[in-house]
């Protein structure tokens, strides 16, 4: 009997420090923010209960919802545009020869750079007095846009910069999912005469599904999630333009003290970001391969 009950809790006397840093890291900031989501408190007097008022003032929150549809923007413009681009920049890689991790190296490194350091740079290049306008003024573009400070432009303008830094990640993803492909299948169409193209889009890319679906989730989760570029670069303006919900979420609580509200604003994001889980989860079961 004591054999048997020490065989029962050694696996879990192993997995207790990684148990404990989950429930101080994870568990209870999720039950803090849940309780003060139901509170009125500024971050510094007593909080007041006031229940489901805040969800019901974000319901009705101009600001969150242009945040939303920012974020949902976001979210598009990254599941096509770095995702597409890194696939092809892993394929010509992968086909290079020479000097190949001198590539990798290259396209990776804005990856390991300072946000930070890399926002403001390319803030300076999109000044409109000594960055990249008078530049193009000099190529006979007369009037170029105010790349972050016309709402019209302002929010492509900060994702361009952020798919800059995130498709180095996706390259290394895809570079590893193409030395795992079987190679033996592109042989044999190739003897069979198919072209390069058609052996990309029905051998190679169908083989990298798993990988393609799991960059997919990812970048929606993070979708949700950006942040530091948008608040370095333009503090989510000009006017609302550039607000993401983080952003939101970041300006009141500490910039108009409601941290009561932001929590409210927090559970939403989980709550988007626990939806694309549980999707792909759905998907999963259903035989979709990631």
């Amino acid at each position: 009997m004591h054999r048997n009950l020490t065989a029962r809790l050694l696996p879990w006397l192993f997995v207790s420090p990684a148990l404990l840093i989950i429930l101080l890291v994870v568990a209870t900031p999720s039950v803090g923010t849940m309780i003060m989501s139901l509170t009125d408190w500024d971050g510094f007097a007593k909080p007041n209960f006031i229940g489901l008022d805040n969800f019901e003032r974000l319901l009705k929150d101009p600001v969150f919802y242009s945040a939303l549809y920012n974020n949902l923007k976001w979210l598009v413009i990254f599941c096509t545009v770095p995702t597409a681009f890194s696939l092809l920049l892993a394929i010509l890689i992968s086909r290079i020869t020479r000097f190949q991790l001198l590539y990798r190296v290259g396209f990776f490194l804005p990856q390991v750079c300072s946000t930070v350091v890399t926002a403001k740079i390319w803030t300076w290049i999109y000044n409109p007095y000594y960055g990249i306008n008078p530049t193009l003024q000099s190529w006979g573009i007369p009037n170029p846009p105010l790349w972050i400070g016309d709402p019209n432009y302002a929010l492509y303008s900060v994702a361009a910069v952020d798919g800059w830094r995130y498709w180095g990640f996706l390259m290394i993803l895809f570079l590893t999912a193409l030395h795992q492909t079987d190679r033996s299948l592109e042989e044999a169409a190739q003897i069979d005469g198919a072209r390069r193209w058609k052996i990309y889009t029905s051998i190679i890319i169908p083989q990298l599904r798993p990988t393609i679906m799991l960059i997919v989730m990812l970048t929606m989760i993070w979708s949700f999630a950006a942040f530091d570029y948008v608040y370095v670069m333009t503090g989510g303006g000009p006017g609302h333009a550039t607000e993401l919900i983080a952003t939101y979420m970041y300006k009141e609580a500490l910039q108009n003290h409601e941290p009561g509200y932001a929590s409210s604003i927090a559970l939403a994001l989980a709550l988007f970001s626990g939806i694309i889980i549980a999707a792909f989860g759905i998907l999963r079961k259903r035989g979709w391969e990631m």
